[in-house]
C-alpha cells in the first residue's frame, strides 16, 4: 500500500511558488468547523507543539486552520474534534461511495462542505501539486503508507507527521491524542477515547458468547497465492476484536516480531497449523470468499471447516474495523458486533 515514485522530487523552489500562489487562495476561505464554532475545547493554546515520528519530528507552530489528511483514520478524528480537512483520501469500495458514512454524516453536522478528494497520479503515486494547490497548513498522515520520500516531499508544502512506527497500523489512543495534541484539543480527544471504549464494552456486554474465543483475521486467498495473510496485533482491526472479548491467535501473534509490515504471510502448507476457532474475512466480492474457503488447503483449516468464520460483504462494517476511530466505533460497533455473532460457533 505504500507508494514508490519515479519522479524526482521537485525544488524548494518551485514548490515555494506555488505554495505563495496557493496561500492567496487559502486567505480569502474559512474553515466551515471553525466559522460555526464547533471544536473550541477551551484549549490551552499552547504552540508550537512537537510531534515524534518515524521520519523523526515534526513542529507545529501555531493552530492548523487547513488541515490534509492522508490514509484512512486521521480525517475521522479531525473530524470528531470539529474540525472539516480540506482534503482525504478517496474511500470508494464496494457499498461505500467516496467518503465513509460516518465522517460524511459528522461534516454535515457540522455544517461544513465535504473535503476534496486527493488522487493518485498515472505513475501510482500521491498527486502532489494538486496537495500543494489545497495550501494546507498541516498533513496527518498518522495512519498510511508514506514512504520517506513522500515525507520528505510533503514536508516541502506543510508540516507532515508521518506514522509511528509502521506504514498502516496505528494505536488507537495514540493517534488519537497525537491529532490532538496538533489541534490543541488533547481534554476533548481524551474524551472522545473514553466513549468509543465505552461503546465497545457495551457490545462486549451484550455478547458474552466472544469471551476467549480464539480468532484469526486476513485477507482472502488471491488466485494463484501460496500463502495466507494475516493480519498481525499492530493493525487496528485485531485490538478492536479484542476488546469485544476474543482472544487473538498466539501462532499470528507470534509472527509480529519477523516483519515490520501490518500483515505475515503462512504458507498454505503451514495452515494447519494455525490455532483458530473463528476466522474473519477480508474480500472485494462474493466470489473471492468462496474462492478462499473452497481452496483445498484452505477448506481442511479448522475454523474453516467448522463453518466458524465471517467475510465481510457489508464493506461499510469492513471500513469500521480497518480504522476504528473514536467517529466510527459509536456509528458501527454494535452492528459490527451483531455481524459476527451470526456466526461464531455455539457453546
Amino acid at each position: 500500500m505504500s507508494r514508490k515514485h519515479r519522479r524526482a522530487p521537485r525544488t524548494l523552489v518551485a514548490l515555494t511558488t506555488l505554495v505563495m500562489s496557493a496561500s492567496l487562495l487559502a486567505a480569502c476561505s474559512s474553515n466551515p468547523a471553525e466559522a460555526s464554532g464547533a471544536g473550541d475545547d477551551g484549549g490551552s493554546g499552547a504552540y508550537p507543539v512537537t510531534v515524534e515520528h518515524v521520519y523523526g519530528e515534526t513542529t507545529i507552530t501555531e493552530k492548523p486552520e487547513r488541515i490534509f489528511t492522508l490514509g484512512w483514520y486521521s480525517q475521522d478524528v479531525v473530524a470528531a474534534l470539529g474540525e472539516v480537512p480540506v482534503a482525504v483520501e478517496d474511500f470508494t469500495w464496494g457499498n461505500v461511495d467516496t467518503y465513509l458514512p460516518w465522517f460524511k454524516d459528522k461534516v454535515e453536522e457540522l455544517g461544513g462542505e465535504l473535503p476534496e478528494i486527493i488522487e493518485f497520479t498515472d505513475a501510482g503515486e500521491y498527486d502532489f501539486e494538486a496537495i500543494l494547490a489545497l495550501a494546507p497548513d498541516v498533513i496527518l498522515a498518522n495512519h498510511s503508507g508514506i514512504s520517506e520520500n513522500d515525507y520528505k516531499r510533503l514536508t516541502e508544502i506543510a508540516p507532515t507527521v508521518g506514522f509511528a512506527e509502521s506504514a498502516w497500523a496505528s494505536d488507537r489512543e495514540e493517534l488519537t491524542l497525537t491529532v490532538g495534541k496538533v489541534l490543541d484539543q488533547e481534554d476533548a480527544a481524551q474524551k472522545l477515547l473514553d466513549e468509543a471504549d465505552a461503546a465497545v464494552e457495551a457490545a462486549a456486554e451484550a455478547h458474552p458468547e466472544f469471551q476467549d474465543i480464539v480468532f484469526t483475521y486476513g485477507w482472502f486467498l488471491a488466485e494463484g497465492e501460496t500463502s495466507f495473510d494475516f493480519y498481525l496485533p499492530r493493525d487496528p482491526r485485531v485490538p478492536l476484536i479484542e476488546q469485544l472479548g476474543f482472544v487473538y491467535s498466539p501462532d499470528v501473534a507470534a509472527l509480529e516480531s519477523t516483519t515490520k509490515e501490518f500483515v505475515a504471510k503462512v504458507s498454505l502448507e503451514e495452515l494447519s497449523d494455525i490455532e483458530s476457532q473463528f476466522h474473519i474475512g477480508w474480500a472485494n466480492a462474493p466470489e473471492e470468499i468462496e474462492g478462499t474457503v473452497e481452496s483445498p488447503l484452505v477448506a481442511r483449516w479448522t475454523p474453516i471447516a467448522a463453518g466458524s468464520y465471517y467475510f465481510f460483504d457489508d464493506q461499510v462494517l469492513g471500513w469500521a474495523t480497518t480504522a476504528p476511530s473514536v467517529l466510527s466505533i459509536p456509528a458501527t460497533i454494535h452492528d459490527l458486533a451483531d455481524a459476527l455473532a451470526s456466526a461464531v460457533p455455539s457453546p
